[in-house]
C-alpha cells in the first residue's frame, strides 16, 4: 500500500515537472509545490532523482523579493536524450535531429526523393536513416517516422501505406524499432505538424488550437486543453473527408462530395482544367491543352504573375475552406487556427482574406471574435520539427509514468 502511495506520489510530481518543462522550459521547486500542493520537500526527493537520473540539470537561481536562499531554476539536460524525426513526402525525404530540450540539431532534406509505396522505396528510406543515425554520432532514444494517409497510432501500423508480406502481422513501427535498435513511432504528417507548431509557439496560453494543412489534400489538426485529439485509434481529424457536397466527385478515398473535392489544392486543379478546356483563359492554358500534369506550385506561380483564372479559383477555395472552419470554429472554440501546406503559401489577398472573411461571416460571433488566424510558423520545416517533438513527447512519457 505505502510503495503504491509513494509510486503514485512519484509520477504526479516528474509528471508536472516535465510538463512544466514541455511548456516553460525550466521550473522552481515552489512551482510544483503550487500545482501540486505536494510539500517541497517531497518535491525535492523527487527532482534529485531525476538529476540522478541525469534528466534534469541546475540552470541558475531566480531573484525574488524575499530575504533567504534563492529558489533553484531546473532545466533539463540537453544530452539526456536525442530523437529522430523522419518526414516522408510525395517529393522529398527530410531527417531531422532533436535533443530533448525541443533544440532542433540538423536537418537534412531530399528534393530528389519520390516516393512510392514499393518495398525497394521502403528499403531506401530505411538505409537513409541508418546513415543519417550513424553520422549523427549520438545514441537515439526514439525515432518518428510521418507519412501521409491513415495512420493507427496505437497499434504502429499505416492503413495506406508500408503494408508488405514480408512483415506479416507485425506493426510496421516494431518492424522498424527491431530493425533501428529503438522505439519507433509511426504518426500522420498533419498531425506531426499540429503538434510540431503548437509546442514552437512563443504564446504558451494558447490551449485550444487548430491546424489546417491544405496542399493537394485537406488535413487537420486538434489541440484541446493543451492535448492532440487523436480518437480511439489516432485517426481523428479527417476533416477533408467529411460528405458535405452533393457534386457526384469521387474523392481518392473512394467516396463522393467530400469537403477535399471542393476546397483543396487538387479540386483547384481539376477546376482549373475543366474551365481552360471549357474554352476559358490561362497563361497555364497551353500546358493543360497538351495534357501535361500541373503541380499545386505551378498554379500558386501563375497567380503571382496575376493569371485570373488561377486567382479566382485560389480565392473561391479560401471562401469555401473559411465556410467549413467557421463549423470548426463552432464545434471548438479554439484559441488560434493556423493554416499551414502548400495552399497557405498564396498571396494573403488571394488566400487568407477571403478564408478570413468567409469564417467571420459564417460562424458565430461569440465564438469567433477572439479567434487568431494566420499562417505557418515553421514554413517547410513544420513536417520535420513535429516528428521530432512527436518522439520527444514518447519519451518524456515514459519518464512520467515510470
Amino acid at each position: 500500500m505505502k510503495q503504491n502511495i509513494e509510486k503514485n506520489i512519484s509520477r504526479i510530481i516528474k509528471n508536472e515537472v516535465l510538463n512544466h518543462i514541455v511548456q516553460f522550459g525550466t521550473f522552481t521547486i515552489p512551482d510544483i509545490v503550487e500545482n501540486t500542493g505536494i510539500s517541497a520537500t517531497t518535491i525535492a526527493k523527487y527532482v534529485n532523482e531525476l538529476q540522478d537520473d541525469n534528466i534534469l540539470i541546475v540552470q541558475d537561481t531566480v531573484k525574488t523579493v524575499r530575504r533567504g536562499r534563492r529558489p533553484i531554476l531546473y532545466g533539463i539536460r540537453p544530452d539526456a536524450s536525442y530523437f529522430v524525426g523522419v518526414d516522408i513526402k510525395a517529393s522529398s525525404l527530410t531527417l531531422g535531429l532533436m535533443d530533448i530540450s525541443g533544440k532542433m540539431l540538423s536537418i537534412v532534406n531530399d528534393d530528389s526523393f519520390r516516393f512510392d509505396d514499393s518495398y525497394a522505396k521502403y528499403e531506401e528510406i530505411c538505409v537513409a536513416v541508418g546513415r543519417f543515425i550513424k553520422e549523427s554520432g549520438r545514441g537515439i532514444s526514439c525515432i518518428c517516422v510521418t507519412v501521409g494517409g491513415r495512420v493507427n497510432t496505437v497499434k504502429g501500423t499505416c492503413a495506406t501505406h508500408f503494408n508488405f508480406e514480408d512483415n506479416g502481422e507485425v506493426p510496421i513501427a516494431d518492424v522498424l524499432s527491431e530493425r533501428f535498435g529503438c522505439k519507433v513511432i509511426i504518426e500522420n504528417d498533419t498531425k506531426a505538424i499540429t503538434y510540431g507548431e503548437y509546442m514552437s509557439m512563443k504564446d504558451k496560453t494558447i490551449r485550444n488550437f487548430l491546424y489546417v494543412n491544405i496542399g493537394w489534400g485537406l488535413g487537420l489538426g486538434v489541440i484541446i486543453d493543451g492535448k492532440q485529439l487523436t480518437g480511439a485509434n489516432g485517426y481523428a481529424g479527417e476533416f477533408g473527408h467529411m460528405p458535405f457536397y452533393d457534386n457526384d466527385v469521387i474523392c481518392h478515398c473512394g467516396k463522393k462530395g467530400c469537403i477535399e473535392t471542393e476546397a483543396s489544392g487538387s479540386a483547384i486543379n481539376r477546376k482549373l482544367v475543366q474551365r481552360i478546356k471549357n474554352g476559358e483563359q490561362s497563361i497555364l492554358a497551353p500546358r493543360v491543352l497538351k495534357g501535361q500534369q500541373l503541380t499545386i506550385q505551378e498554379i500558386l506561380y501563375a497567380a503571382e504573375k496575376e493569371d485570373p483564372l488561377c486567382v479566382d479559383l485560389i480565392s473561391q477555395t479560401g471562401t469555401e475552406l473559411g465556410r467549413h472552419l467557421a463549423g470548426m470554429i463552432n464545434l471548438f472554440n479554439p484559441d488560434m487556427i493556423m493554416i499551414g501546406g502548400t495552399l497557405s503559401k498564396a498571396a494573403a489577398y488571394y488566400f487568407l482574406h477571403p478564408l478570413s472573411a468567409s469564417v467571420r461571416k459564417y460562424s458565430l460571433k461569440l465564438l469567433s471574435r477572439d479567434v487568431t488566424l494566420l499562417t505557418s510558423s515553421l514554413g517547410d520545416d513544420a513536417g520535420i520539427v513535429g516528428a521530432c517533438f512527436v518522439a520527444r513527447n514518447s519519451v518524456l512519457s515514459r519518464i512520467m509514468n515510470g
